[in-house]
């Protein structure tokens, strides 16, 4: 934390429990909000936030 706080600055630095969220669960729900996602064919990232030539999705979903 103290390095994120160095190196955002002037930005502030919460913990999840300081702004409300669940410590947790954060972690369980942002891994449902992607297979959510993908599940549905919507992309995961996008060219303008990790370079990817097109928003892409997850992946296939194998089922048995």
């Amino acid at each position: 934390m103290r390095m994120l706080a160095e190196r955002l600055a002037p930005a502030p630095v919460e913990t999840a429990g300081a702004v409300g969220w669940s410590a947790d669960a954060l972690e369980a729900q942002a891994f449902a909000y992607l297979a959510v996602r993908t599940l549905k064919g919507l992309p995961l990232t996008y060219p303008t936030t990790t370079g990817v030539p097109r928003p892409l999705t997850g992946g296939i979903v194998a089922r048995p």
